[in-house]
Formats: structure tokens, sequence, C-alpha cells
């Protein structure tokens, strides 16, 4: 399918990601209302808040806003930044949504309820990281809004690039099924191209074996708290660029574990189950997608590795959040703190391993004899 089909539903997902998020921001001051406290619990209702306010347009209740220390006066000033950080991000998020969604949807465009499920769950996965990357791009000018941009850059863009990752994956999930709901009914009667080299069985596991490497090695080595301390030590200095410790973890963990500790390690083991589970979706999806793409290239396989890291990553969140939760009466939601954790590594070692895929798959494949023409590909290649 060529790309002028795919771009009406790769936009309307992204609009209505975009209008999702921004239906949920605008939310955000309503849930400090005495009737939402009441409803949800004030530590439940002040979690929702949390999630919420990186998404809305309206500017905080904040003394920064109207006279600002240090800067008398020129609160309308960092006001009017923030709004630039919120108009970059959400047309951000537009534009990344839709660069990511047309090659997916591009080379998942044959028809059958395997590609259309791959597709949703690939555009579920990217739906997470465009808005992980929405509010990275839209970062300088949420901290320069804060009047703290010449104090410690590094660990406030760290923590301005690691806030509203919560929402977004319920609301990816919406937008996903609505593009490729609309690519379906915008569908032209395609038939498979005659000729088309699938790759074998074995080189799409190699090929995943591969890819799932890439992602174990990040999560067993570069994961481990004792690495995380390391980075968090290692750099010293003073300055507006000190400390990029925080920034560096933000980009090359997927998560946090230890080495068992105490006389319980069945525990740990139960916190590991999700790191399992995480390399075996990412296993699955880099597995079924050689099959499945009607053309396996270096972008739509790399989008793909990305989804799958990512959905792991969420996957292995809930599975800890739901540990957390055992035995707790706090209500549900204060233990809802690991979803979104490691996407900026998804990013990274997802494109690493579905680069490492895609070469795996190329090089097999030339190195097998070419299949020898069916009559059905004949008649084809006659007409």
């Amino acid at each position: 399918m060529s790309y002028r089909r795919v771009l009406a539903p790769a936009v309307f997902g992204a609009l209505l990601l975009a209008g999702l998020l921004w239906w949920a921001g605008s939310s955000a001051h309503a849930l400090s209302l005495p009737g939402a406290t009441r409803f949800f619990g004030p530590d439940q209702a002040n979690r929702l808040a949390a999630w919420t306010m990186p998404w809305s347009t309206d500017a905080p209740s904040s003394a920064q806003f109207t006279d600002p220390a240090g800067a008398p006066g020129h609160g309308a000033d960092y006001a009017a930044l923030r709004e630039t950080a919120m108009r970059v991000r959400y047309a951000a998020l537009v534009l990344l949504f839709t660069c990511g969604a047309v090659p997916l949807l591009r080379r998942l465009s044959e028809r059958g309820a395997g590609r259309a499920a791959v597709a949703v769950v690939a555009l579920w996965g990217w739906g997470v990281v465009a808005a992980m990357l929405a509010v990275t791009v839209s970062a300088p000018w949420m901290v320069a809004s804060g009047g703290s941009g010449a104090f410690r850059l590094l660990p406030n863009l760290a923590s301005a690039m690691s806030q509203g990752r919560e929402l977004p994956v319920g609301a990816a999930l919406v937008a996903a099924v609505a593009a490729v709901g609309l690519m379906a009914l915008l569908r032209p009667a395609v038939t498979p191209r005659p000729g088309r080299s699938v790759p074998t069985a074995a080189t799409a596991r190699l090929a995943a074996t591969l890819g799932t490497a890439v992602v174990a090695i990040a999560l067993a080595v570069l994961s481990n708290d004792r690495v995380a301390g390391r980075m968090q030590t290692g750099f010293t200095g003073s300055g507006r660029l000190s400390e990029p410790g925080d920034l560096l973890r933000l980009w090359i963990q997927l998560g946090a574990w230890t080495l068992p500790t105490g006389s319980a390690p069945g525990r740990w083991l139960l916190y590991r189950l999700g790191d399992v589970a995480l390399l075996a979706l990412v296993w699955w999806g880099l597995r079924l997608l050689p099959v499945l793409l009607d053309r396996v290239t270096y972008p739509a396989y790399s989008l793909g590795a990305v989804a799958a890291t990512t959905l792991g990553v969420v996957v292995n969140g809930l599975w800890h959040s739901l540990l957390s939760f055992q035995g707790s009466t706090g209500g549900p939601l204060l233990y809802y703190v690991s979803i979104g954790q490691g996407v900026s590594a998804a990013l990274v070692f997802g494109i690493l391993a579905g680069c490492a895929s895609t070469m795996a798959v190329r090089i097999r494949s030339r190195a097998q004899p070419p299949a020898s023409p069916t009559p059905h590909t004949q008649a084809a290649s006659a007409a």
C-alpha cells in the first residue's frame, strides 16, 4: 500500500491520541475539588493530578507565574514559556506518532486478522514512545518556565523528560485501534505481490533471538542497581552540566533490579518473572514481524522492535505494581508507580534490536537459494 493511503489513518490516530491526552489534561484542576477528593481520597486524587498535569495546557497555580523569586514582574514571561512548551509537546506528539505509524501501517497493510492485531499492538507501543518523545522535545521550554534552567540543567531535564508517561498507555491503545480500523475501511482490495520472499521459520527465530539478546544484555547488565549507583556517583563536577547520572539512567535502564537479599529469595524470583515476560514479548514480536511484514526493512522492523520492547516494559511495570499492591490498603493508584519507566531505554535498545534482527534476516535471505516459482506465480508473471 502506498504512503498516501496510510497517511490518513496515521494522522487520525495521532489526532485522536493528542485529543485524548488534552481531554485528560484539561481535567487536571477538577481533581482538586472537594468532590474529587472525597471520591478518590486525597492521596489517589493527588496521584491522578500528577499524571494529568504534564498534559494540561492550563498554567498551574504557582508563585512562579505570579511573582517569581529572582525575577519579580516576569511571571507572564514564564507562563508564556510554559504555553510554548505545551504547544511544542502536542505538535511533536502528532508529528512523531504519524511518522512512526506510516511505515508500520504500510508494511502491515495486507488483509488478515493476524496482521491487524499485530498492527494494533505495534501502534500501541509506538504511541507510548511518541508521547515520551514529545515530552522530551518540549522539556527545555518546560525547564525554562520553572525559572531553574541555569541551575543543575541536566537533572532538571531528566525530571521533566520522565513525566507524563502513565496516561499514554491507555490513550495509545484507543488511538491504535482507531487507526487500524480506519485503514481497514479505506483499504482497497489489495492482492499480495507474486513472488514475495518470506523468511523461513529458522531465519525468523534467529533474528528474534539476536534482537532479544540485545534487550537481555540491557536488562541484565545496565539495569542492575550497582550499575545505576556507579553512573550516579561516577560523574562529579559543578555548574549547570554536572550530575548527568539521572539523564544517562533514563536512556539506558529498562528497569531496576538487585541481587536477592535476606531469607526470602522466592519473592525476588517473583519480581524476575516480569523481566522474563518482557523478554518473551520481545522475542514473540521479533519472531512474527519478518513473516507478517510485506518487506523486511530497517525502519519497519526497528519500529516494531521498539513497540515490542515498550510493551514489555509496561507489562513488567504492571507486574511489579501488582506485587507491591499485595496486602495494601492505600488504594490501587498509589501502587501504580512503575508504568512508563524504562520507555526511553526501550526506544534505544529497541532500535538496536531491530537493526540486529533486520541484518540477520537479510544475511540469511541472501544465503538461501531463491525459491522455485510456483504455477500460480508463473501465471501471475505472464499476466
